[in-house]
């Protein structure tokens, strides 16, 4: 065998020798090679360790989280479901269909005013965020003539009744939403 350093031939002690270890710039150039290598595992090691810690941290502060933290998580996860399921659908207000533009889930009734059915999809429909959600702060009279098109009448006579219903979520519940419309969502985004 050659070394790897002089090229000169030798005996190998170990089958892993790649080094003659006669002449001191040969040693050198070996234990370079071995602080190399003892790097490469600890900058690999250090980086498994980050990725398990962050995975762990994750998982910390998901299990920390407030009401009202996971109530925001279930809306933004609700409203992400919302905007897929009705992606082919107009604005429910103005009717645009201009892909150019944000789109918002546009509730009928109002989130803060109408808790119940704050995550009812029969009250939360695709609305253009700029103009109708925004400016006309959610153009409440034409959303009044299309929503009973777009869910029907009996169901739009249910939801007014529902809307007076207060919502009282424990965390479990939640969670097990923010699973649900999870799932939904995957499912949409096949």
């Amino acid at each position: 065998m050659r070394c790897k350093h002089c090229k000169e031939k030798f005996v190998p002690k170990y089958f892993n020798h790649k080094f003659c270890m006669d002449k001191y710039e040969c040693i050198a150039a070996f234990m370079v090679t071995v602080r190399k290598k003892m790097a490469l595992d600890n900058k690999a090691k250090l980086k498994a360790e980050k990725l398990k810690w962050n995975k762990e941290k994750e998982v910390i502060k998901d299990r920390i989280k407030s009401h009202s933290e996971l109530l925001n998580d279930l809306q933004d996860v609700f409203n992400h479901f919302i905007r897929l399921r009705d992606k082919d659908l107009p604005c429910i207000s103005c009717g645009t269909m201009n892909q150019d533009i944000k789109y918002d889930a546009g509730h009928y009734y109002s989130r803060k005013g109408y808790s119940g059915i704050r995550f009812d999809e029969d009250n939360v429909h695709k609305q253009c965020s700029n103009r109708c959600n925004l400016h006309m702060s959610g153009n409440f009279a034409e959303y009044s003539i299309q929503l009973p098109r777009r869910i029907g009448e009996e169901r739009f006579l249910a939801l007014k009744v529902r809307r007076h219903i207060e919502l009282k979520l424990s965390i479990p519940e939640i969670r097990e939403k923010i699973a649900y419309y999870k799932l939904k969502v995957k499912e949409l985004s096949k």
